[in-house]
């Protein structure tokens, strides 16, 4: 019942709120209008949504905040934190965009323009004030929601999930203002390369259309960007060890990564494929400058933020978090360089071999030659330098190298590929055997059917190759690991502690020695002897057993064996099996069957070298679920497939 009541006094709020607001600047705007339009009706509507809309916001916050102020469970609910970063992002943004009307109007003010090409139906002057009326309004409503969210904070700590809502508020502003200097930086140094004069491959000119645009969003953007990366890197460098391991913040850096490195590839493809039609003898197309422009910016954004990724890493004092940081860059950049590469050697050998078929090399085949080569040299040059740090890594012997083949990001990569190369190869194969069938069947076919046939057989033969490579690299990861799993198993004793019945343990057992026959496993029961119980507690390097080899009593070990199992400095997997007389709090009941998989799993983990990670079964709903999205996904992509291949048929 409470939940349902924050939700209901939490909507209101946010309807009445944002309808007041809005009305409210509608309002104070309307008093500038000096065009002689009749705003009666415009002011009657807006004043009827003040005066009833306020006094409900009102109300509800008011009931909100005493039952808040009057119940700790009710100020730190998720749902009411929820709604305070949602109003405020909801505030803040508008007061961005009024920001940037408001530079622009006082840039063609001091320019002596009248604003038309910037401001649009206002004068100057009016979108100056209209811009201030709603940044005033609605800075100081997400003043005051700032203030509450910060006393809030500071009354209880953060939850998992509340931190998270703080994280997306302030991560999705660092991304409004990185973008906003983004988009403005590459239009001014775009137009202030446009001032120079031509030369080879500069041509053309730009006209000053956009430049207070451009100016304006720098000058809003910039201080935005700072203030919210500014916070986020403090709270990085702050005690919270949850900062360091936030998946959002990894996320918005690689995503960055992932952005600056796809556009200055794709861009510098643009000026390679400028300069090598150039060398061919053709006329580029567009303006080198345009490209030039994109991948200067790109290029200072992708160096700083590869730069923090690296800082985040050397920051962390978990060794494994710094490699997997480190980890997740390369083969993201990685993946870029191939992607372009293996479109610019497909693109190659599909123009090799419909020149050959044609036995000419038009201008056309020529301008395809030199954009293929540029997609190639540009992905070649961003794949080898991380593709050959990640090889060295995984070619390593021991944990190190281990870590590597394991990796959750390795995996994705290779697989990732071997997938787009076997649609690349079914895609490419139904369309040349479509082909030749229908010159089977008598269809006539159009022109020479080589050429026809070239970008199909290109491609599918670059894909079979990369799938080769990419799957002899599984292969050697499944050899290296099984040498490695063998060579751990040999030098781990694993102690079975078997109390009660000794069901459990046995079970453990006989599961262990099916699927790890090498590993040396001592089944240790309560009625046995305590002096051999200690010798090979002694030699065990791994305690399993059920939560009573804790204690001592009917269900649980002697007192001597209990002793025993506490003292040993061997690592102890404790499993919460079930017990008529105890009941543990926060852990899911499983049945017998399932605690044991579950625990010939963290065994398997261990002797491989992997972090030991829990896993929860599936209920019938999560099954369920899990169908219609692969259901739905593999629908998706055939009709991808099969429409790429009608395109190519008819």
């Amino acid at each position: 019942m409470a939940t349902i009541r924050r939700w209901y006094i939490l909507l209101v709020c946010a309807v009445s709120l944002h309808a007041t607001t809005w009305a409210t600047i509608a309002l104070l705007r309307g008093v500038l209008q000096t065009d002689g339009r009749d705003p009666v009706a415009a002011v009657a509507f807006q004043l009827a949504v003040i005066i009833i809309g306020l006094p409900i916001f009102l109300g509800h916050w008011i009931w909100g905040q005493r039952l808040a102020s009057g119940d700790p469970e009710e100020r730190g609910s998720p749902e009411r934190r929820f709604y305070l970063y949602a109003t405020m992002a909801a505030l803040l943004w508008p007061a961005i965009f009024n920001g940037v009307s408001l530079v622009q109007a006082l840039l063609t003010l001091i320019s002596g323009g009248s604003g038309s090409d910037f401001i649009g139906r206002f004068t100057p002057i009016e979108q100056l004030l209209r811009s201030i009326i709603a940044i005033v309004v609605l800075g100081l409503l997400w003043w005051y929601h700032h203030r509450i969210v910060s006393a809030d904070r500071v009354e209880l700590p953060e939850t998992d999930l509340t931190a998270g809502f703080r994280r997306f508020y302030l991560f999705a502003f660092s991304t409004t203002g990185l973008i906003m200097v983004a988009f403005a930086a590459t239009s001014l140094l775009r137009w202030l390369l446009f001032q120079f004069g031509s030369g080879p491959g500069l041509t053309g000119s730009l006209p000053l259309l956009s430049l207070y645009d451009d100016i304006a969003r720098l000058a809003i953007g910039v201080p935005v960007w700072l203030i919210f990366w500014s916070w986020a890197q403090a709270l990085f460098d702050g005690p919270d060890q949850d900062e360091h391991a936030s998946a959002l913040r990894k996320l918005y850096l690689y995503a960055i990564v992932f952005v600056t490195v796809l556009a200055a590839v794709t861009n510098a493809t643009f000026i390679l494929a400028g300069l090598l039609q150039q060398l061919l003898g053709l006329s580029p197309e567009g303006d080198l400058r345009e490209p030039l422009t994109i991948i200067i910016a790109s290029g200072v954004f992708w160096a700083y933020h590869a730069r923090v990724l690296q800082q985040d890493a050397t920051r962390s004092s978990e060794v494994p978090r710094q490699a997997a940081v480190r980890r997740t860059y390369l083969y993201l950049v990685a993946a870029i360089g191939l992607a372009a590469a293996l479109v610019g050697g497909g693109g190659i050998l599909s123009v090799i071999i419909r020149a050959f078929a044609e036995r000419a090399f038009t201008d056309l085949l020529s301008t395809q030659l030199a954009w293929f080569t540029a997609a190639l040299i540009a992905g070649l040059a961003v794949w080898i330098w991380p593709w050959r740090r990640i090889m060295v890594a995984a070619e390593l012997s021991g944990p190190v190298g281990s870590a590597e083949r394991t990796s959750l990001v390795r995996k994705i990569y290779l697989y990732g590929y071997l997938f787009v190369a076997t649609m690349v190869v079914l895609s490419g194969a139904i369309y040349v055997i479509a082909r030749l069938l229908r010159l089977i069947l008598g269809d006539p076919i159009e022109g020479n059917l080589l050429s026809d046939l070239g970008q199909a057989i290109a491609f599918t033969i670059l894909a079979g190759l990369a799938w080769l490579y990419h799957g002899s690299e599984v292969r050697a990861d499944g050899r290296a690991q099984r040498r490695e799993l063998a060579a751990r198993l040999a030098a781990l004793r694993v102690a079975i502690i078997a109390p009660g019945d000794a069901s459990f343990g046995q079970a453990v057992a006989s599961r262990l020695q099916q699927e790890l026959p090498g590993l040396q496993l001592d089944l240790i029961r309560p009625d046995g002897e305590v002096s051999v119980a200690a010798a090979q507690l002694a030699e065990a390097g791994l305690i399993v057993g059920p939560w009573t080899m804790a204690t001592s009593g009917p269900e649980g070990l002697s007192p001597e064996l209990v002793q025993l199992v506490h003292t040993s400095p061997a690592r102890k997997l404790v499993v919460p099996t079930r017990s008529n007389a105890w009941q543990w709090i926060g852990v899911e009941s499983s049945s017998t069957e399932t605690l044991i998989t579950q625990t010939v799993r963290t065994v398997r983990q261990i002797g491989e070298g992997e972090e030991v990670r829990s896993s929860r079964s599936l209920n019938l709903g999560n099954i369920l679920g899990l169908v219609v999205l692969g259901l739905v996904a593999l629908f998706i992509l055939l009709s991808l497939v099969l429409g790429f291949v009608g395109n190519l048929l008819f």
